[in-house]
């Protein structure tokens, strides 16, 4: 009995590390006081053999897997992913505001992030454009209900065939016959809440009660000045395409105030400082009615449990030592690191310490205890080295017309000897008639002087551009650039904005429309993508109707209606008559001769008295 036992034991350790399932939190100080903490779970099905999904053929819903390679992987979503024949993901949540002069590089290069609102890309494989167009936008009302999301409003008014892929990974086409198809679509004026973290952390097989994802509470992480959520979806295949398996990449960066953090747990509900407690520059006027404040304090302590409100409960999989990892880049000269490991018994601190060439720490929960890492600083502005972004850019709109504007984009490359290669990728709404003819380029060269450059492909390699169709799809502007090191160029065009039907106002029109923010993807020799940024998102303002106007002119209307009917009935129903001819013909009519018989009768029995 023993040795059958043993014989499971030893077939479920088989199956279970052949599905693969690691975490890691990177936990990194950022100056004012600020962290960046980046949650990253990777997980992969078991190998099975995949099928091209045809559901016009009577025995289509054969074609789906029968679930046998889901482990680990969320049974919830493969489903999806294969009746769409989506052949890659990329599903990005985003708010906030990325201040790259103040904490660099975006996490993991950008490959994760997104621009503001919701971003959803992916390769589907299908025979004609039409039938993926329609698995795309199945796709997209699947996964509008499973995340919560308003991804259901996405058709072809929003949706784009971007020319480069920054994540081409070499996709197996099951069928020979059918061709890959990139579609992309964004939402920039999505609200991210509660609702959309929740169904993300039912993907991960801890469901968010163990590893590093029970640190995920959605007030905690969306309480911060940016932050982002990524959903990544591949089929990788063998070179036979015999066998496939699905990997996933889930992550989660967000850029939390520490000091805001603090003040919360130790009040709770904001409320003014009181007036002791307040931090005045002394060497300045200071009394009861003036204070001017210092900054934030250097000399600060925090742990897990101030910044998320929870502790770290235990490891993903208990038994597995290296499953749950975290990473701390500090610098150790100015940080202190302590691990709290608690049970309900005991408490154990230990001090983590990084190699003297080295800013990082990497620490595996292994145990089943209560995990929280405590941070001391005698001086929090000094934190590990930020890297400066290999580009920097700026987007605003120009003109203050109520039937044209304009477009200023500004591309800096910060870099004092080196150039690069990018891609600049836009998509416009269909309202917005864009003039690719008044395209202008201004130069700022290492002498700083601005020049206007009428030879555009020394800087522009190549351009792509796709008009729009009012109603039917949205403009699609993609420039290939050439930077030379410590080079400033500055694009202008113009644009014209179309009227809107009266039904095709959003709500809150007055607001403006927002619009999506461009996807620049740095590339190498290789034209390999090594770094990806967006701009800000955009607030167009468009002639906007008075919509209570249509009420005021049905009231009005009604009124004169009535009042016109009314004399015009009196007209037509009454006899103008003078007085003495009133007072005859009532003198003659029934209810005179009826009333004066009651009169008789009154009189006749008082008489009578």
């Amino acid at each position: 009995m023993l040795f059958w036992k043993l014989c499971l034991l030893s077939v479920w350790f088989i199956i279970v590390g052949a599905e693969k399932y690691t975490e890691s939190l990177n936990l990194k100080p950022l100056p004012r006081n600020s962290l960046l903490a980046t949650f990253q779970f990777d997980v992969e099905s078991l190998p099975t053999k995949l099928n091209y999904y045809n559901e016009t053929l009577e025995n289509g819903h054969k074609a789906i897997s029968d679930g046998t390679h889901y482990n680990y992987f969320p049974r919830s979503l493969g489903p999806i992913i294969e009746s769409t024949n989506t052949r890659e993901l990329h599903l990005r949540f985003t708010q906030g505001w990325w201040d790259s002069e103040l904490w660099g590089r975006l996490p993991l290069n950008g490959l994760k992030s997104g621009g503001t609102g919701v971003e959803v890309s992916a390769v589907i494989e299908a025979p004609n454009l039409d039938i993926a167009k329609k698995n795309w936008n199945k796709l997209s009302n699947s996964l509008s209900g499973f995340f919560c999301a308003s991804l259901n409003f996405i058709d072809d008014t929003i949706t784009t065939r971007p020319k480069h892929h920054s994540n081409n990974n070499g996709h197996f086409i099951l069928d020979p016959s059918n061709k890959l198809f990139y579609l992309r679509a964004a939402l920039p004026s999505e609200p991210i809440c509660t609702e959309n973290l929740t169904p993300f952390l039912k993907l991960l097989p801890t469901r968010g009660k163990a590893g590093i994802s029970s640190l995920l509470e959605g007030h905690r992480v969306f309480d911060s000045l940016w932050h982002g959520m990524s959903i990544d979806v591949i089929t990788d295949c063998d070179e036979a395409g015999s066998t496939c398996h699905l990997s996933m990449n889930q992550s989660v960066n967000s850029v939390i105030d520490i000091m805001r953090s603090i003040r919360k747990k130790k009040e709770g509900i904001p409320r003014p400082t009181p007036g002791e407690e307040l931090r005045c520059d002394d060497s300045k006027v200071f009394n009861i009615w003036q204070c001017f404040p210092l900054g934030d304090p250097t000399n600060v302590t925090w742990d897990l449990d101030t910044v998320f409100g929870r502790t770290i409960n235990g490891p993903a999989l208990i038994g597995d030592s290296k499953t749950t990892a975290i990473n701390i880049e500090i610098d150790s000269n100015f940080w202190e690191v302590d691990v709290i490991k608690s049970s309900e018994e005991s408490s154990d601190v230990s001090t983590l310490s990084a190699s003297t060439d080295s800013k990082f720490i990497q620490y595996f929960v292994d145990e089943p205890f209560k995990y929280n890492i405590k941070f001391i600083s005698s001086d929090s502005r000094k934190t590990a080295p930020i890297e400066t972004p290999p580009l920097h850019a700026y987007r605003s709109l120009t003109g203050y017309s109520q039937d044209q504007g304009g477009f200023r984009i500004v591309l800096s490359n910060p870099s004092p000897t080196k150039s690069i290669d990018f891609i600049y990728f836009e998509t416009l709404p269909w309202y917005m008639r864009l003039y690719l003819n008044t395209l202008t380029m201004t130069v700022k060269d290492e002498s700083g002087v601005n020049e206007i450059d009428t030879e555009q492909s020394n800087y522009i390699k190549d351009r792509y551009y796709k008009p729009a169709i009012d109603r039917t799809r949205p403009s699609h502007l993609e420039f290939s650039v050439s930077l030379p090191a410590n080079t400033t160029i500055t694009l202008t065009y113009q644009f014209d904005k179309s009227l809107l039907l009266y039904a095709e106002y959003p709500p809150d029109a007055n607001h403006g429309f927002a619009i999506d923010p461009a996807v620049i993807t740095v590339l190498d020799k290789a034209k390999n993508s090594i770094y990806e940024m967006r701009t800000t998102s955009l607030l167009l303002y468009l002639p906007t109707p008075d919509f209570s106007m249509p009420y005021n002119v049905i009231i009005l209307t009604c009124t004169v209606m009535s009042l016109a009917f009314g004399s015009i009935f009196n007209l037509l129903t009454k006899k103008v008559i003078t007085e003495q001819e009133f007072e005859k013909l009532a003198a003659n009519g029934k209810i005179s001769i009826i009333i004066n018989r009651i009169k008789d009768k009154i009189g006749t029995i008082k008489t009578r008295r």
